[in-house]
């Protein structure tokens, strides 16, 4: 039986104990009681890697973490709000979570920490809290977002936490409506994330490849992280997955499978194009078009080579890339190109005939879908010689999805050929910015398997050589000097047309 000093005694370590807990996340911890599955609410364990995330965030400002799923990680870091909000003064806690119901899900374990607390750690809710936020007596804040372009924009919080960061639609607003004030509100910023096999070089991704010179600090949880988990739980989660390549992403055990493409997923053989970068080349000459534009050149016009040109045309607004390929199609070489994200379809299709003049005007495929149909109409304004047009008549390729491989424009067709070609190193692709659009190919298995770029990455310039590829049959002996004159008759008339 306590005598009334051992009770006295016990009370004031225990508010000795409650004190530390204020003052430090990791003296807080032994107070979060989480829901276990099948067993209810439990004391939080601190597994190792839970405490290597501790030691960061007691540390560090920016924080970035690949992870495999299932680790704890977001419990852990609603715990930190919660911690935080309570503890730091005038606290803004803003979460951003992929969808709605993630973003509710993240604040209602936020919720549940906060009333499994004892008394003299919980600070008293106040006004308004509800699914969106909590609001505590002290003025401290938790804001859930989903990820929207609006989403916390005008609002400078001490602590930003990005919950499955590589998989927000809309991470890049979020990120930079928060992250420059950071730095003079001292707040800190943590994105969290499995990796996406659908999403190449997206903003995490960029962020987690080149954290040391960004300032943030890289952690790496794999799937072995969380006791309990050996090979045979591995193996038995692995019999779940149906795409080998997908399971890796959700369950690596190492960042470099983490990161590695998703072989299953990739439109091209990924063997063969690592094998491509042994030929990538800087341009033999840059030249400068009458409108400003750039070509690089990496093979020098020849007579009595066949070429064949296609291009994809952009917005011009930085984030698809405007190009086009001059493409020698018996060695299957990529000669010269225009490639930029920031050419609108008029300025690519002026500058695009003064380059393919320079090559004798070769047969010339522009895909007129979207605004492809601009740089048609320049074209055929500047009476480029050899626009190739459809059976029907009308000028431009126009993709479209088929089942019917036979059909001439068919994306089955087109990458179908294009894959082989690549299969067969038929193609060479000397421009190192142009071959890395190969790698973001995929067949995504959410659009049945339709040949895109993974989301955050182009397939522009593959679109470009493979529209060059499909016309290798149209292509014509270019003749003698005639592209060299051409290019300084044309060079001339642009001049005294638009007075550049």
């Amino acid at each position: 039986m306590l005598r009334l000093d051992d009770k006295t005694l016990v009370e004031h370590a225990e508010e000795f104990f409650q004190e530390k807990g204020r003052r430090a996340f990791r003296h807080f911890l032994p107070y979060v009681r989480v829901v276990a599955s099948g067993t209810g609410v439990v004391p939080l364990e601190k597994w190792p890697h839970v405490m290597e995330l501790v030691d960061s965030v007691e540390e560090r400002s920016s924080i970035i973490i690949g992870k495999a799923r299932q680790i704890g990680m977001t419990t852990i870091l609603s715990a930190y709000a919660v911690w935080h909000a309570m503890n730091v003064p005038n606290a803004l806690v803003l979460v951003f979570s992929k969808g709605e119901k993630d973003a509710w899900d993240f604040l209602s374990r936020c919720r549940l920490v906060w009333e499994n607390l004892p008394n003299g750690l919980r600070e008293a809710q106040g006004d308004p809290s509800n699914r969106e936020q909590m609001t505590f007596g002290n003025g401290g804040r938790i804001m859930a977002f989903p990820s929207t372009e609006g989403a916390g924009r005008g609002l400078t919080p001490t602590l930003a936490l990005m919950d499955e960061a590589d998989r927000h639609e809309y991470l890049d607003a979020a990120y930079n409506s928060v992250a420059p004030g950071m730095a003079d509100n001292k707040g800190q910023l943590i994105l969290f994330s499995t990796w996406n096999p659908y999403r190449m070089e997206g903003l995490f991704q960029q962020i987690y490849r080149n954290a040391a010179e960004l300032g943030f600090h890289k952690l790496f949880f794999g799937w072995n992280v969380r006791p309990g988990r050996s090979a045979e739980w591995y193996e038995e989660e692995r019999k779940k997955y149906r795409d080998l390549a997908l399971f890796q992403k959700e369950y690596p055990q190492s960042e470099e499978e983490m990161m590695a493409p998703a072989r299953a997923l990739a439109a091209f053989n990924l063997d063969v194009l690592v094998k491509m970068k042994q030929d990538v080349r800087p341009p033999i000459e840059t030249l400068l078009m009458g409108n400003g534009v750039r070509a690089n050149v990496y093979q020098k016009f020849q007579a009595g080579k066949r070429y064949a040109a296609g291009t994809d045309t952009s917005h011009g607004t930085g984030k698809d890339f405007a190009v086009t390929v001059v493409l020698d199609v018996v060695t299957g070489y990529v000669a010269a190109d225009i490639h930029s994200n920031v050419l609108n379809p008029s300025e690519l299709g002026v500058a695009s005939v003064e380059l393919l003049n320079m090559y004798d005007s070769p047969i010339w495929g522009i895909e007129d879908n979207d605004w492809g149909v601009l740089t048609i109409e320049h074209a055929l304004n500047l009476k480029y010689k050899r626009l190739y047009h459809r059976d029907e008549g009308k000028p431009g390729w126009h993709t479209y999805d088929t089942s019917s491989l036979a059909s001439r424009g068919s994306r089955y067709t087109l990458w179908g050929d294009l894959i082989e070609a690549i299969e067969s190193r038929f193609i060479t692709v000397p421009s190192a910015e142009g071959l890395a659009q190969f790698f973001t190919v995929i067949r995504n298995p959410l659009q049945r398997g339709r040949i895109e770029a993974l989301s955050g990455g182009h397939d522009d310039y593959p679109m470009a050589v493979g529209i060059a590829w499909q016309l290798r049959g149209f292509a014509r002996p270019a003749a003698g000097d005639r592209g060299e004159r051409s290019t300084r008759s044309r060079r001339k008339s642009l001049t005294g047309r638009y007075g550049w």
